[in-house]
Formats: structure tokens, C-alpha cells, sequence
């Protein structure tokens, strides 16, 4: 669990105001945002997805103000490493 919130955390300092995103990017957002949903809102895990979620809405306005090319760039490789973290997850 550490692990995952740890990563959803780096994860969430790279990259947007919605309408302002590229599609790459709106579909990794959306992601994470999914991601963060299902982390147990406990008082042990409660501060941790907090800050997850506020450096998720820093980073969508970080990358709203990158050019669409640099947007998709960044969000294309944030996606693989996404999958990548999802992938070593154990399976429900």
C-alpha cells in the first residue's frame, strides 16, 4: 500500500484544468483520479490521500500551461509508467 501511494504521489507531481488538457493527458488524470478513489479513506491512509490529491490538481495546472506536443509527451510516458505500477500490483 505504501508502494502505491508513494507512486501516486511522484505521479501526481508530474502533469492540468480539465478543458485544457490533451486527450493523452485527460485519459492519465483520469487514471489517477480512479486510482486514488479506491485507497481506503482511513484515518491511517486520510493525510496520505489528501496530499495526493492536492499535487494531482497542482499538477494538472503544471502541464495546462505546456504546449499540447509537450503535454501528450509527458502524459504518454506518465500512462506507461502507470501500467507499469499497475501491472505489479497484486491481482484482486
Amino acid at each position: 500500500m505504501k508502494k502505491l501511494v508513494l507512486s501516486i504521489a511522484l505521479l501526481g507531481a508530474c502533469p492540468v484544468a480539465i478543458a485544457d488538457l490533451s486527450e493523452s493527458c485527460k485519459t492519465y488524470f483520469d487514471k489517477l483520479d480512479s486510482l486514488v478513489k479506491v485507497i481506503p479513506e482511513d484515518t491511517v491512509t486520510k493525510q496520505q490521500t489528501d496530499v495526493i490529491k492536492q499535487s494531482l490538481e497542482m499538477g494538472k495546472q503544471q502541464i495546462s500551461s505546456l504546449s499540447a506536443e509537450n503535454q501528450d509527451s509527458a502524459c504518454e510516458q506518465a500512462i506507461d509508467l502507470l501500467k507499469q505500477i499497475e501491472a505489479s500490483l497484486p491481482k484482486r
